[in-house]
């Protein structure tokens, strides 16, 4: 296999990679939103309730608020901290430079040229340099980038945590019940 096309599998396969990555952050900064934001509007409602019946959520309903509200104050803090959103645009914008980049190979290598020992490194560099610009994928981008594993460990894993914030959306729906039942028997 000659230089041009490693190259040329290299970069293609980064870009499926990081472009997986792009997706995987994107999803999991609009589902830990949607997660923190539903908790938010249901312990609100919730406390609106509490105020009116204290006994809404029994004598445990008090400290059971404190509790969300810690847990919501460290949800919010850690996924901060994974800046989710702004890593999913890094992301994307170095995966698309990495398209054109093995575009631009495909196209080159393709072409009756014979492309110079030096348009071979100055592409290399660039390869390199677009390497250097941005984090890199995890092992199940990876493996969904080259398809080897249709099911593996690091692809579990991965989906697993990105279930954990549409998993959590239960404790608004268990928190807004009790609520929702006092108003209809107070009807």
């Amino acid at each position: 296999m000659g230089a041009l096309q490693k190259l040329e599998t290299r970069s293609y396969t980064s870009y499926k990679g990081r472009m997986y990555a792009s997706q995987r952050l994107a999803l999991r900064d609009k589902a830990w939103n949607t997660s923190l934001l539903s908790l938010t509007v249901a312990t609100t409602i919730a406390s609106v309730g509490l105020l009116a019946n204290v006994r809404m959520y029994g004598d445990a309903g008090p400290a059971l608020f404190v509790c969300l509200a810690v847990l919501s104050l460290v949800i919010s803090l850690v996924v901060a901290g994974l800046n989710y959103g702004a890593r999913s645009r890094d992301l994307f914008n170095n995966y698309r430079r990495l398209q054109r980049l093995s575009s631009e190979v495909e196209l080159l290598r393709l072409s009756d040229e014979n492309p110079s020992d030096v348009q071979a490194r100055a592409l290399l560099n660039r390869y390199n340099d677009l390497l250097d610009e941005s984090e890199n994928h995890n092992q199940s981008d990876y493996q969904r980038a080259i398809k080897s594993h249709p099911v593996s460990w690091a692809i579990v894993t991965d989906f697993a945590l990105s279930a954990v914030p549409f998993i959590s959306l239960i404790i608004p729906v268990l928190v807004l019940v009790p609520f929702v039942l006092w108003v209809v028997h107070a009807s």
